[in-house]
């Protein structure tokens, strides 16, 4: 590990990477979890409408988990760059596992009305309240750790979405193949929520024993620790805010338009099975979390730009053959790509949003840039694609193109960031 040596005792490489991984994973496993179990939720939350309508107001729901981030990311980016990174990763901990876990206990529509739907969007809105400073947090947790091969160090962090993915998926393939189907509707669907409690009791003990990275601490002995981040931020730094958040909401749009919208189009129309759309959303996760690997380790040698523009195409490429599926086959080899898109995308990203800052508004920047994307443009991709195709339907990918083509733009005038130093506490130009 190549730490600061201001420190008699440093963390090693893998309880670094054990604390920025897990509550990353929490906070994913109960974002996905949401999607995976859509149908089961539209029964549960909105039977008074019908199956398509209910599927449309449960995307609805999941796209406002994404209008706290924002909130979330200014909150604890301001005190992240004040007080330090490990305190807000306990608290957004606690905050994501509190609330995924609450979700299994609603009662349904039919127990309570509408109260039941108010407390259902409330949880999502603390959810991503949570997320909005977990995911820059964690990420700063790795990367102010290790000098050199961030992207690949990058990857870790990166790769608890397609874990969190993954662990959701196979919490309902596992209870659907153990349970009827009415057992499922009734109160299997609740069981994946209740597990988070497990885990985040795990997660906390883990990220109790870590310590401030030592880049933050070596801002505070220098003080350079700013009183108001946010404003020093848009005031230097709001081109590099513009920028990440361009290419964290393209990365974040392809995402959610594979993982999020293709499986409720063919899992509606019949061309694929709920238990098809899984097993194909499995194989997406594999192919991220592989990728996202390879992206990092790529981008490490040559630079994250040619790496961001090559996912960018290649998810171009997919979007219209994505929405002309006619089997499961065909469904499950689109999402691969998609994975692979995204995976190589992905590290390259959260390294370059990182280098971009000086390191004391680096939570800001990072969790702003990221949450703002995935906020503004990643997360209602779902929604507002399904809007769109029920006009017309080769309007589905409309929505997504757009970001992308806009995203290509923003990385042909950025500069490389590779070889940026992490030590830096004025403006990054």
């Amino acid at each position: 590990m190549e730490a600061s040596q201001t420190s008699l005792k440093v963390n090693t490489p893998r309880e670094i990477i054990s604390a920025s991984m897990i509550g990353t994973i929490i906070e994913w496993y109960g974002i996905f979890i949401f999607s995976s179990g859509a149908i089961y939720i539209a029964d549960a939350f909105y039977p008074t409408v019908s199956k398509s309508v209910g599927i449309l107001l449960t995307l609805l729901t999941f796209a406002l988990g994404f209008v706290t981030r924002p909130v979330g990311a200014f909150v604890f980016g301001h005190y992240g760059d004040r007080l330090g990174r490990k305190n807000m990763l306990l608290i957004t901990l606690l905050i994501s596992g509190i609330s995924t876990g609450l979700t299994g206990v609603i009662p349904d529509y039919v127990s309570i009305g509408i109260w039941a739907i108010i407390l259902l969007v409330v949880l999502r809105l603390i959810l991503g309240f949570g997320l909005g400073g977990e995911r820059g947090g964690a990420m700063l947790l790795t990367l102010e750790n290790f000098k050199s091969k961030r992207g690949f160090w990058a990857s870790f962090v990166q790769s608890t979405v397609g874990i969190g993915l993954i662990l959701g998926v196979v919490a309902f393939l596992v209870l659907e193949f153990l349970l009827p189907s009415s057992a499922m509707y009734s109160y299997g669907w609740r069981i994946p929520f209740l597990l988070s409690f497990v885990i985040v009791v795990i997660g906390l003990l883990i990220r109790y024993r870590i310590k401030e990275t030592p880049i933050f601490e070596a801002a505070k002995r220098e003080k350079q620790i700013s009183g108001l981040p946010a404003k020093q931020l848009f005031k230097r730094n709001w081109k590099e805010v513009i920028a990440g958040t361009i290419l964290a909401g393209s990365s974040g749009n392809f995402f959610y338009f594979a993982i999020g919208l293709l499986p409720v189009i063919f899992e509606s129309t019949k061309v694929i099975t709920i238990d098809e759309g899984l097993v194909a959303t499995f194989i997406f996760a594999v192919a991220d979390i592989i990728f996202v690997f390879v992206g990092g380790i790529v981008s490490d040698r040559y630079g994250r730009r040619p790496i961001l523009l090559m996912a960018n195409a290649i998810a171009l490429v997919l979007l219209y053959p994505a929405i002309y599926l006619v089997s499961p086959i065909e469904f499950s080899a689109i999402l691969a790509l998609f994975g692979l898109a995204h995976g190589l995308s992905y590290s390259p990203l959260g390294a370059l949003i990182s280098e971009i800052f000086p390191t004391n508004v680096r939570y800001s920047g990072n969790s702003m840039s990221y949450q703002f994307g995935n906020a503004f443009i990643g997360g209602p991709a779902p929604y507002a694609s399904d809007l769109l195709g029920s006009v017309f339907y080769p309007l589905y990918p409309v929505f997504t193109l757009i970001f992308i083509i806009i995203a290509f733009g923003v990385i042909v005038k950025s500069k490389e960031t590779k070889n940026n130093s992490l030590e830096v506490t004025t403006a990054v130009n």
